[in-house]
């Protein structure tokens, strides 16, 4: 297995949450007295920020990425992975806004509900495209800067990067709200 499997099987996982943050926003959007659930807001933003971000991002960021600086990249290579740590800041900032957002509407700022949309909407626009360009156009090819046993130590080293966190856990949140017949 490659040090990428794991990253790329996690980036199912953020498929289907981002699809649903999408869900959200398209529904607010098209519905204008539709009100934001702040409890799936709260579960995405958990997920955003653990699961995306801290698990995946971190491993991304703290072994892949840090082993890649140690290379000679191609240009190419070194401004997508540039691009790429671009757009993990921007899921930051994305959150951000909408955990601020969401406080200000529960509050009771009826001006946030705006503010909430854009977030989830700059969510649900920002992954699809930064996990194509890592599936796609980034993974698969830097590997080829690493030996076999480079990537047998950066496979141990994710495992043991993320061996605490509750990845089920991560999977419970999103399987909840993809069932139609939930009760809230």
């Amino acid at each position: 297995m490659l040090p990428i499997g794991p990253l790329m099987k996690e980036h199912r996982k953020i498929e289907r949450m981002v699809a649903l943050i999408a869900e959200h926003a398209e529904a607010l959007r098209a519905d204008a007295d539709l009100e934001p659930d702040n409890d799936f807001i709260f579960d995405a933003l958990t997920f955003i920020r653990e699961y995306a971000d801290e698990c995946h991002h971190g491993k991304e960021e703290h072994i892949l990425f840090e082993e890649l600086r140690g290379k000679e990249l191609s240009a190419a290579h070194a401004e997508t992975m540039e691009r790429l740590i671009e757009d993990h800041q921007r899921g930051r900032e994305l959150a951000t806004a909408l955990e601020t957002a969401s406080n200000s509407w529960e509050d009771g700022d009826d001006d946030a509900r705006e503010a909430i949309v854009n977030a989830l909407e700059g969510l649900a626009d920002l992954y699809p495209d930064h996990i194509a360009t890592e599936d796609d156009d980034f993974s698969i090819p830097v590997m080829s800067y690493f030996s076999e046993q480079e990537k047998a130590d950066m496979i141990e080293e994710m495992w043991d990067f993320d061996h605490d966190l509750f990845t089920e856990l991560y999977e419970a949140c999103i399987a909840q709200w993809e069932t139609p017949d939930r009760e809230d």
